[in-house]
């Protein structure tokens, strides 16, 4: 099972990092949250301290696999945000209805697929990843993750939680994010109420575009990591939406 980290009381609100993510990724956020909701932090495998259990995963197993937690720790229905990769698994989850999902945050995702150039630079970075190691590579690609005016303080939050992760937990999510499926279609009949949150100066995720009326849209003057460029704007966004 993955490993994971229940603190708060409330309503069940499930965090999912993204790639190069862990729990940690929340830190500047999880005590306000805590005090609102029943907030469970998840580490995808290969992540934080989450061993890889499988040779390879689709955003499909990481939904299951975030769902085992939730039925091990006997809840029924959870408010579910997912950053970046997170975004993909949690739209495996509803897509599907796996599990009863309340609200849903999209937080700097994306509901397209990988085109071929992505799909091009992600094998090169997982061959990158198993010749160099996961610090050299962490190095060279953790600031364009955030906006140019980012705190050192907080790009380097970001680059440790990056280096807890392995080389085999980062070239599986590499893997599930080329093969995960083109989500545009089913954005537009989604029925579950739905924030996406996007970072104005966000270059890793094409931007969700939709009409659909139960997906409401907050832009944050950050990168791709908000949660930590802009930890209030990130709480108010979550708690408004989850209140309202």
């Amino acid at each position: 099972m993955l490993h994971y980290v229940r603190e708060g009381q409330g309503q069940p609100l499930v965090l999912v990092h993204g790639f190069l993510g862990g729990q940690h990724v929340f830190q500047d956020v999880v005590d306000a949250l805590k005090e609102r909701y029943d907030v469970i932090r998840v580490e995808l495998p290969g992540h934080g301290e989450s061993a890889v259990e499988k040779d390879a995963y689709s955003v499909y197993d990481y939904a299951d696999a975030v769902i085992d937690v939730l039925k091990a720790e006997g809840i029924t229905e959870v408010n579910w945000l997912g950053h970046s990769l997170g975004g993909y698994i949690t739209l495996a989850a509803l897509e599907t209805k796996r599990f009863p999902i309340k609200k849903a945050i999209l937080a700097y995702s994306s509901a397209s697929p990988d085109d071929d150039a992505a799909i091009e630079k992600r094998t090169k970075q997982a061959k990158a990843i198993q010749e160099n190691g996961v610090k050299q590579f962490v190095d060279e690609v953790i600031a364009a993750f955030f906006a140019e005016d980012a705190s050192p303080e907080a790009i380097d939050k970001g680059r440790q939680e990056g280096y807890r992760a392995t080389e085999q937990g980062l070239v599986v999510a590499l893997e599930a994010m080329k093969a995960r499926p083109d989500q545009r279609e089913f954005i537009e009949t989604l029925d579950v109420p739905t924030l996406v949150l996007e970072g104005a100066f966000d270059g890793a995720v094409k931007p969700i575009q939709t009409n659909n009326a139960v997906i409401q849209k907050v832009v944050t003057q950050t990168g791709h990591l908000g949660m930590l460029e802009d930890p209030q704007g990130f709480i108010n966004a979550v708690i408004e939406f989850l209140d309202e």
